[in-house]
Parts: C-alpha cells; structure tokens; sequence
C-alpha cells in the first residue's frame, strides 16, 4: 500500500508541470484521503495485534488465578483447622480452670473457717497449754497435738498458695490461647475476603478465557480447513504434474528460524478444556522481521494470503515433500520461482490466526502432514 502511495506520488509529480491547477489540487487532495486510509489501517493492525495479546493471555491468567485461589482455600483451612484446635483449647483450659477453682475455694473455705474460729474463741496460747499438763505423758501428748495443729495450718497455707498460683497460671494460659483464638479469627477473615476476591478474579478471567475459546475453536477449525485445502492442492497438483516427482532438494532440512519450539507437532490437550487438538507443524519463536529461510531447495508452488496461515510460503522439494512457511509479516519470494538451501523467502510475523510472532514451520510428504524433526538436524 505504501509502495503504491509512493509509486503515485512520483507520477503526479511529473504530472504537475503539464495539468491544470484545479486537477492539480484534487490530486492532493486524493492523495492526503490515500495517506490517511493507509494511517486508519496501520492503526487497526495495531489494535488488533494489542486484542490478540489480551485474549491470548487470558487462559495463562486464568490458571494463575485458579492455583492463587486454590492457596488462598488452602491457607484459609488451614486457619479455620488452628480455630477448632484452639477452640479445643480454650474448653480444655475451661475446664481444668473450673476444677482448679473449685479445689481453691474449698481449701479457702477451710482457712476461712479456720480463722473463724480462732477470732471466736480467741488466740489459743501455747505455752499455757503445754504448762498446764499434769506430767510428762502429758506434757508429751499436748506437745504432740499443737504441732499437729501448727503443721496443719502451715500446710493449709501452703496449700492455698499452691493453688493460688496453679489457677493465676491456667488463667494466663487461657488468656494466651483466647488471644491466639481472636488473631486466627481475624486472619480468617482477611482469608475469607481474599478468597473472596480470587473467586471474583477467577469467575471474570474465566468468562474471558470462555471468549478466547470461542475464538480459538473458530480460528482451529478455520486452520483444519486450510490445512485439509492444502492436502488437496499439493494433491492435486501431483496429479497434475506440477510438482517434481524427483527429489529436488538434499531431503536433510535445515532449521526456517533459530529460536525455540514454543508449539510442538501433533496433538495437545488444553490445559483449561481438556479438548484435544492437533497442531500440523512446529511454532518456532522468532521476533518481527527476522528473515525465515528456505529448508532445502525446491520450487515456490504458493506465495501469498492463506487464510489462518496469513502470509505464507509453499515450497515443493521434489519427491512429494513440501514445505511450509506460516504467518509471516511479508513474502520475499514469488510462485514459480527457484530457491536455495537457507535463502530468506520471508520475514517473520503474526498475521493470520496468531497470538505472536513465530514461524509456523510444516513438512509435508504427498499432502499429508508429518513431524518435521524427522528431517531436522
């Protein structure tokens, strides 16, 4: 479209000297509404490469947004499984709490009682008692008696000082445990929120990967179909005789692009649908513009649109092998014409049914498509 631009500019500049100055402008004018047309379409290439790289994302995102999702489940158990132990807890502690309690309040109402009674009957003096025995065994048996009484007091204190601490402790425990409780319920619910938020992510990436299926299923069956006419015109051709029934190139192919196989050949499972497709060739990665070379030598039998394809490359090697040469961003070569080993036929691109730039490279043996490493170094 340029070169044309181009090609008329250079002729109405000749032109200008001889025509009149009213054709003169409409020729202008003509030629501003062409360069305009031309802006409006590189810009619509733009926003359509933008929306490919969009929808082509959309399923990548979606199985992030389902294995984040997934972790935020899993965390969220795990918090409300910590809530139930804790829980546990707390009616354990409530419980050990309740018969530690009860035990200190007995042994308080025993002390109680006991001071009770000595601030009734007043404070007994043991000296009087030990010096008001009659003798000896006497003497011995009080003494006897007031340490019982004395030890028993000590130990009643003891005791209750034992307890006391006993159940000042399980109450800290279970202070600890309830706080612990009240920061697992919290974390819970910022859990809670943020599945929340992934099953909303989810849901909307799902409904657009639903749409880049939707396209993706209409884009494979447009490229079975393309790929089913090549069947028969490469087919067809042989039984024309106009393909070279003799082997014309080396039969060893050599690599269209240096990059990584990013689709390899023959059939996949979608990772999200689980549908199976067939992919006819090997999608190489390759960046805009970079050259795409001949395989092997051989006759260019079609050069040109090829639906899903975009702009790609045929290329016959001679004794039913044909070679081809998807997506590209422009053709360097024509039909008919004689190419060699390693020869640029092409720049790379992503025309056609593409979601990026790379090299749809397909080998085809009698029409039919076979595994193009049988023949890659």
């Amino acid at each position: 479209m340029k070169k044309g631009t181009a090609l008329l500019a250079a002729l109405l500049a000749g032109l200008q000297l001889s025509v009149p100055v009213s054709w003169a402008e409409s020729i202008e004018d003509k030629k501003a509404e062409l360069e305009d047309v031309q802006r409006q379409m590189d810009e619509k290439d733009a926003q359509r490469e933008q929306k490919k790289q969009e929808i082509g994302n959309a399923v990548e995102r979606l199985i992030t947004a389902q294995n984040e999702l997934a972790e935020a489940k899993r965390k969220l158990a795990a918090i409300e499984s910590r809530q139930r132990a804790l829980e546990i807890r707390i009616r354990q502690n409530e419980a050990a709490l309740a018969a530690k309690q009860q035990a200190y309040d007995a042994t308080r109402r025993i002390y109680e009682k006991r001071l009770r009674d000595i601030y009734e009957n007043g404070q007994v003096n043991y000296l009087d008692v030990l010096l008001g025995s009659a003798d000896f065994r006497d003497f011995a048996s009080r003494m006897y008696l007031l340490q019982r009484v004395i030890r028993r007091d000590f130990d009643l204190i003891d005791r209750l000082e034992v307890q006391k601490e006993a159940l000042l402790e399980q109450k800290a425990q279970l202070e600890e445990i309830r706080h612990q409780l009240d920061f697992a319920y919290a974390e819970g619910q910022a859990e809670q929120k943020i599945v929340a938020q992934k099953t909303v992510e989810r849901q909307a990436l799902y409904e657009q990967a639903l749409a880049e299926k939707a396209q993706l299923d209409a884009e494979y069956e447009e490229l079975q179909r393309n790929s089913q006419e090549i069947t028969a015109m490469i087919q067809r051709m042989e039984e024309e005789g106009r393909l070279m029934p003799q082997a014309g190139g080396t039969g060893q192919l050599s690599w269209p692009v240096n990059g990584e196989i990013t689709s390899p050949f023959g059939w996949r499972v979608h990772p999200i649908w689980g549908t199976q497709i067939f992919h006819a060739g090997l999608d190489i990665g390759a960046d805009y513009g970079d050259p795409v070379h001949a395989a092997d030598s051989g006759t260019v039998v079609y050069a040109g649109w090829m639906g899903g394809y975009g702009n790609a490359v045929m290329i016959d090697h001679g004794g039913g092998m044909v070679t081809l040469y998807g997506h590209n961003s422009s053709i360097t070569v024509g039909e008919g014409e004689q190419v060699s080993k390693g020869q640029t036929i092409a720049l790379a691109g992503s025309t056609g049914n593409s979601t990026g730039p790379h090299c749809h490279f397909e080998v085809r043996i009698h029409g039919e498509v076979v595994s193009p490493l049988q023949y890659l170094p």
